[in-house]
């Protein structure tokens, strides 16, 4: 029966999607029986994927309510099922791999031997994935399109001034008014790359979510609760930090902000190889202005995706096809050479997560 539940729960995780597909492999099912009981994982299986009451579930079933709910709210505790109040009824649903449970198994910081075993089983499972999936797709670098589930936000003080439409949506500040609750989160890339023995030396507490993502997050202890002022300080942590701000591709609202490194964030990763990037670049794109640049190097240093390196005379060389309009190395420019421009092209983000989980199918489906 163990090995039948396992394999169901595979499908069940393989039928939420994400970023990350599942491969059924001895890595995959080794990191099932770490994160799920054989029960937990018979009970998953079977969960629909719309959001429902336990009650209606364990009905569905002909299971015993009480113990339907304290499985389900045993995998919340987890990071492994979503719950919220809809209509002022507790519902429940089945989180995919990633976005989703890999991250909420990082987000608290915590070190011990089951962090360190979950660490290392993931690992191994993206290596596969790297090794089945990317690898031979590297033929395909830049011809692959896939809808992302994230997009870089600039840093707001150096957006274009007045005479430049600046949308909303590329104003993080504005999320952050709107927002409630608030929370922030250990930076489960980093940590996780802690360990497995890769340290990144950035900071960690800056990652933060939304609305009723940030509530699950604060009332299950995998992140804790800030104001609105101290959500604006993490900004600046981040900022200094020479850290890219990723949210999700949403322009109504966001549900998270990542602040992102090249050597563990994912999401920075994929925009750097090419090979179906899971982030947008931003509406904006740096403009160097030769004759201001002195060669100072700083901007190469904070450039998380090699847009500018110095060249043969040492001053900096912009590549903007590999820009991504964070606006990281405008804020350390001594010479004021650097600027942030709208690109030609431009596009809204989906309105909200319905809207951006029908345009990640559509991309798939073609």
């Amino acid at each position: 029966m163990p090995e039948e539940v396992y394999k169901k729960v595979a499908d069940a995780l393989a039928a939420r999607g994400g970023a990350v597909p599942v491969l059924k492999s001895k890595e995959f099912d080794a990191l099932l029986r770490e994160l799920f009981e054989a029960e937990e994982a018979e009970l998953a299986a079977q969960m629909p994927p719309k959001p429902l009451p336990a009650e209606e579930f364990a009905r569905s079933l002909g299971e015993d309510p009480v113990r339907v709910k304290s499985i389900l709210e045993a995998l919340a505790d987890k990071g492994i099922v979503f719950t919220r109040d809809q209509g002022g009824v507790r519902v429940y649903s089945l989180m995919p791999l990633l976005p989703g449970i890999f991250e909420l198994q990082f987000t608290t910081g915590v070190v011990n031997d089951r962090t360190r075993r979950l660490a290392r089983l993931f690992d191994d499972y993206f290596r596969l994935f790297n090794d089945q999936v990317m690898k031979p797709l590297e033929k395909y670098r830049g011809k692959i399109a896939v809808f992302p589930f994230s997009r870089v936000i600039p840093v707001e003080r150096e957006l274009p001034g007045p005479e430049t439409t600046v949308h909303p949506y590329s104003r993080v500040s504005e999320f952050i008014q709107k927002a409630d609750p608030i929370a922030v989160s250990t930076c489960y890339c980093r940590h996780h790359g802690e360990l497995i023995g890769d340290p990144c030396g950035r900071p960690k507490e800056v990652c933060m979510s939304f609305g009723p993502q940030a509530k699950f997050i604060i009332e299950r202890g995998f992140g804790r609760e800030l104001n609105k002022e101290q959500a604006l300080k993490v900004l600046d942590i981040a900022e200094e930090a020479a850290l890219v701000h990723c949210s999700s591709n949403t322009g109504d609202y966001i549900t998270f902000m990542c602040n992102c490194c090249d050597c563990h964030c994912g999401i920075i990763k994929s925009i750097k190889s090419g090979i179906m990037p899971m982030g947008a670049s931003s509406d904006y794109i740096a403009k160097l202005d030769e004759e201001k640049c002195l060669g100072c190097g700083t901007c190469e240093e904070r450039c998380q995706v090699e847009a500018i390196t110095l060249g043969p005379e040492g001053l900096a060389v912009l590549d903007q096809d590999r820009c991504i309009g964070c606006g990281l190395c405008l804020t350390a420019c001594p010479d004021e050479a650097l600027t942030l421009v709208l690109r030609e092209k431009t596009s809204a983000p989906p309105a909200g997560t319905r809207e951006l989980n029908q345009a990640m199918r559509s991309s798939v489906s073609k």
